[in-house]
């Protein structure tokens, strides 16, 4: 049984204040791109035919309205690169997750301009040390764990599945593809995503482009603060011409100016980024970012 805490507050703690020194962004910055994304094997028909059949087994609770009616409910917002969480919470066991059919959790992010079902989650707590998952899926994925976003002694154990195109594969832990779909855009060039240059941009773009998708999705705790606000304003219209710049090359299939805008949406997201942590008032509030945000960028679980 999930416990009486949210997920949110186990995501996120409370966010606390501390001067950010403009060398300490610069490093954090330099972090970001230091995350690499090796192209994942190619999904087994057998692996395939087990996600095709979890899709039909949840096909009735392809709406948040029909999630809600089935006793589902939302842990947290819309997370970038995740979408919504929908959780029954008397899942969040061991046992209730070794049944493929069942999966604990609904995942919804907004697609061709609807919320849509993306793919699902299977999740539970487990002491700490406990290594054995289940055996879910053929191929034996990996499941990720959270142990900060657990009661002590306790760790988080996760799979996600992804019913939509993901580039690092149908398990991976988080989609770079969900913040440009939720614009309305096309996906980023998969065959390209596992170029660290360019999948480093793109995953940094898409963080950009979810500031205008939801503009709580990423630190609303601090977004209205004054030294945030007004910065974070002006990016956000600067992001909005981008995404005006994306579509434009999307029609012209024009691989160039899609890459120049992408790479100046990135550069709006280290700036955020930077103020961000500018606006952490401890250093423990300045790490829960920087863990949030590596997870965002697909140091899933790490």
């Amino acid at each position: 049984m999930l416990r009486s805490r949210t997920l949110a507050a186990l995501l996120l703690g409370p966010l606390a204040p501390l001067a950010l020194r403009a060398q300490d962004a610069m490093a954090a910055m330099a972090g970001m791109a230091d995350v690499h994304h090796h192209a994942p094997a190619p999904a087994s028909a057998a692996v395939r035919r087990q996600i095709d059949s979890v899709a039909r087994a949840v096909a009735s609770l392809g709406t948040p309205a029909a999630a809600a009616a089935a006793g589902l409910a939302p842990v947290f917002g819309w997370i970038p690169t995740m979408g919504v969480h929908w959780v029954d919470r008397a899942t969040m066991t061991k046992a209730a997750q070794s049944d493929r059919a069942h999966p604990g959790q609904l995942m919804f992010s907004r697609v061709a301009g609807r919320d849509s079902l993306v793919g699902v989650a299977y999740g539970y707590f487990a002491s700490v040390g406990d290594t054995v998952t289940p055996a879910l899926f053929a191929g034996a994925p990996r499941w990720h764990e959270h142990p900060d976003r657990a009661p002590a002694g306790e760790t988080l154990v996760m799979l996600h599945v992804w019913f939509v195109a993901s580039p690092d594969g149908p398990f991976a832990g988080t989609n770079p593809n969900l913040p440009f779909w939720a614009l309305g855009l096309a996906a980023p060039d998969a065959a390209r995503m596992h170029d660290p240059a360019f999948g480093g941009v793109v995953r940094r773009a898409a963080l950009a482009l979810a500031e205008l998708a939801d503009s709580t999705a990423i630190f609303p705790q601090v977004k209205d603060r004054p030294d945030v606000a007004p910065m974070l304003a002006a990016r956000r219209d600067s992001i909005r011409t981008l995404v005006t710049e994306l579509r434009a090359a999307e029609r012209a299939k024009d691989a160039t100016r899609w890459d120049r805008a992408a790479e100046r949406a990135a550069a709006q997201w280290d700036a955020l980024y930077a103020t961000y942590l500018a606006s952490a008032r401890t250093a423990a509030g300045k790490e829960r970012m920087q863990r949030y945000v590596a997870m965002l960028l697909g140091q899933h679980g790490e």
